[in-house]
């Protein structure tokens, strides 16, 4: 008897998406869901940080290890908008000064930022030569440009950050350091990998500031390290990359950056309301750039951050429809790598968080926090 290959080919085809189906279902409950991120911030609760409180009423949020430094990523990028909005409403910077784009590209190192600067550029148009000020904070804030950052950073000298962390409220997140020392101290041409040496934060520091001058000042030095880092081979190695960032990495609270949102939400008195209406006019970008956000919130701003290993987020949001508001912040650190991969990818763990926040509801992640 011959077999007809038609019918057993449409057999296989219906078993492969049958096994398909189930191979997604299974990672939806594992990873994806609501139910399964709040399994994980049960399971790891010593490594997640939240803070989560109605402004008018802070002091009676929920907070779980909320006083405790954490990684911050690129969610650090909210003290140097902090800063730059004092100095715009001290009269020290001027929003609408114009600046060359090649100004910003020194300070910026391929492969370490997972494409945020050249896509920050692309929405710029390519026949751009010049920039403002504020449009490198936008792209510092809306596409996380490590450049971007670096330059606003370096613009900042005369910023007593002592002053204005008080002012803040800050009191467990690192001074300020840019992102290119940091990245080029993983590795560089010059000096290899890092290697775990025993170093003091001091030493540390001195050597990330040596090779971030070396890089933005000295062309030969430069090109060097960019001819070293278009050779993929070249990167630090994960686990190098997850030693640094914990170790030496920009730091701080999650109830810092609770009180960051404060002060550009309306509620620190110690904030000026220029400075309180130009951090809002960064941090509100989802509402710019996505207007059906309007479907769900009246208010949304959000910053967030990734380094291997850690996902950060921080928000303030009003729900549509006169719904409480609520200000966020949420951490994770030493995250195993199927999560941390899973939710880079689909966005889960912020998926939650847009459920709290449009919903006022903290409980949500109170239960898995007890």
């Amino acid at each position: 008897m011959r077999l007809r290959p038609l019918p057993i080919i449409l057999a296989l085809i219906i078993a492969l998406c049958l096994i398909a189906v189930l191979f997604v279902t299974i990672s939806y409950f594992r990873y994806s869901s609501d139910r399964a991120v709040l399994s994980y911030i049960s399971r790891h609760k010593n490594d997640v940080a939240i803070a989560c409180l109605d402004p008018a009423r802070p002091e009676l949020g929920l907070n779980h290890n909320a006083d405790e430094a954490y990684p911050l990523a690129s969610t650090f990028k909210l003290i140097l908008l902090a800063a730059y909005a004092d100095q715009v409403a001290n009269g020290e910077l001027d929003p609408q000064e114009l600046i060359s784009i090649k100004e910003l590209e020194r300070y910026y190192l391929p492969g370490t930022d997972g494409d945020a600067h050249s896509q920050f550029l692309g929405s710029l148009g390519e026949e751009r030569e010049t920039l403002t000020l504020s449009e490198a904070v936008d792209g510092m804030i809306v596409y996380s440009s490590n450049a971007a950052a670096d330059y606003i950073g370096a613009r900042l000298d005369d910023v007593d950050f002592v002053d204005l962390y008080r002012r803040l409220g800050l009191e467990h997140t690192d001074l300020p350091f840019s992102f290119l020392s940091l990245y080029l101290f993983m590795t560089n041409h010059e000096t290899g990998p890092y290697a775990e040496e025993d170093l003091s934060l001091q030493a540390v520091r001195a050597e990330q500031t040596r090779l971030e001058q070396l890089f933005v000042n000295d062309p030969v030095w430069r090109a060097a390290e960019i001819e070293f880092v278009h050779n993929q081979g070249n990167f630090a190695p994960i686990m190098i990359q997850k030693q640094v960032v914990n170790k030496y990495g920009m730091s701080g609270s999650a109830r810092d950056l609770t009180r960051l949102m404060l002060a550009a939400y309306g509620a620190n008195d110690e904030v000026s309301s220029r400075m309180q209406a130009t951090m809002r006019q960064h941090l509100e970008w989802p509402m710019r750039i996505d207007p059906t956000n309007s479907e769900v919130f009246a208010v949304l701003a959000t910053k967030s951050g990734v380094w291997p290993g850690i996902l950060t987020s921080v928000w303030y949001a009003e729900p549509a429809g006169g719904g409480p508001p609520r200000i966020l912040s949420v951490l994770y650190r030493d995250m195993p790598d199927d999560y941390w991969n899973a939710w880079l990818v689909g966005f889960s763990h912020q998926t939650l968080e847009t459920r709290v926040i449009s919903t006022g509801d903290c409980s949500i992640l109170s239960e898995r926090t007890e």
